[in-house]
């Protein structure tokens, strides 16, 4: 069977058979075939015999329009929205259903029960900074976003992978993940980190548009207007920041003055420091180094004081970007010790 007009019609508005659909899908994937068979105006008036959700309605449209930034970038954005159409469409078409899973007797609810789902699956979160000064939240993977007044960050659920839209600068403090890059997205450019602390300035109307990285490493990948003027991915070390002209994008890798953090609090006697963004323990005796994270990280740490005599640790916990589990596992480890989880906190052991 060939795919023609005529069944990419019958395609959109649901009639199609299982095997038809799969067909059309794989047959729009290729960017020539989609051009030739749906252009711009028939995106913008292609409507579903079947209704959708109102939510869902709304954010496909919102996720479709925010991606498009000329009609030549939106020919390739919209593949990716038209292959979550035609899900959609097989999702609410009853005879596919049937089809697809052998039973003719497919409760309607399964359609419905699916329909709930997906608008589950594309809630957006949105922090928006209508003060005078920065604010600060903590994100769903404990990362930590400081957000400078008149902007926001919008991202969806975390799940293989952790998503941030900015408009406007914020300060990242990025939580190690190996398994889901952290990536920013603001003004054409991707900043992406595993964990690390750096800063995007993306304001819509500047014109710069900058990524200072503090600590770690980042990768920063031009897209869209950018790509296509030319600019180049760069690797930026701690100190460097990458600045583009947004007017004739000119790109720029520079050093950058990296602030002192201002201490906030001393604890244990003025033996460990915190700051904004850590703990910071110099020569520390392992109890008062367990103190402290008891204290700021509110959790509880059982152990015999002989096991700790005469040991001591230098570094930091830095919030955000460490967890208590995986901080207290290193830290007895390099003291040959091992720590246990239990339902009322952590107990420290011998190995």
């Amino acid at each position: 069977m060939q795919v023609d007009q005529k069944l990419i019609e019958k395609f959109f508005a649901g009639k199609c058979s299982a095997d038809e659909a799969c067909m059309v899908s794989k047959f729009l994937e290729n960017q020539e075939h989609f051009e030739k068979h749906w252009d711009l105006e028939d995106w913008n008036a292609f409507k579903m015999k079947e209704e959708l959700p109102e939510a869902l309605s709304k954010k496909m449209n919102s996720e479709i329009i925010s991606h498009i930034y000329d009609q030549k970038e939106a020919r390739v954005k919209r593949l990716k929205y038209l292959a979550y159409a035609a899900t959609i469409a097989v999702v609410v078409s009853v005879g596919l259903f049937v089809s697809l899973s052998g039973n003719k007797n497919t409760d309607l609810n399964v359609s419905t029960n699916k329909q709930k789902e997906l608008i589950k699956e594309v809630a957006e979160t949105i922090y928006k900074n209508d003060l005078a000064i920065k604010r600060s939240y903590t994100l769903p993977d404990g990362s930590i976003v400081e957000l400078e007044p008149k902007s926001e960050i919008s991202f969806l659920p975390f799940n293989q992978k952790r998503d941030i839209k900015l408009r406007g600068e914020a300060l990242f403090r990025v939580h190690k993940d190996k398994a889901r890059p952290f990536t920013v997205y603001g003004n054409n450019l991707a900043t992406t980190a595993l964990g690390t602390i750096f800063r995007v300035s993306a304001f819509a109307n500047n014109k710069y548009t900058s990524v200072k990285l503090l600590e770690g490493k980042v990768v920063v990948k031009p897209q869209n207007i950018l790509l296509n003027a030319g600019v180049k991915m760069v690797y930026l070390t701690p100190g460097k920041s990458f600045t583009v002209n947004m007017e004739n994008y000119a790109a720029v890798v520079k050093d950058f003055a990296k602030p002192q953090e201002t201490i906030i609090a001393k604890i244990n006697k003025g033996s460990v420091l915190i700051t904004e963004s850590a703990m910071i323990f110099n020569n520390q005796p392992l109890s008062e180094v367990f103190k402290a994270l008891e204290q700021k990280l509110n959790i509880s740490i059982a152990y015999n004081p002989k096991l700790v005599n005469k040991k001591t640790f230098s570094g930091q916990y830095e919030f955000g970007r460490d967890d208590a589990d995986e901080f207290l596992t290193t830290l007895t480890f390099i003291n040959g010790l091992t720590v246990e989880k239990t339902e009322k906190g952590y107990v420290i052991r011998t190995r």
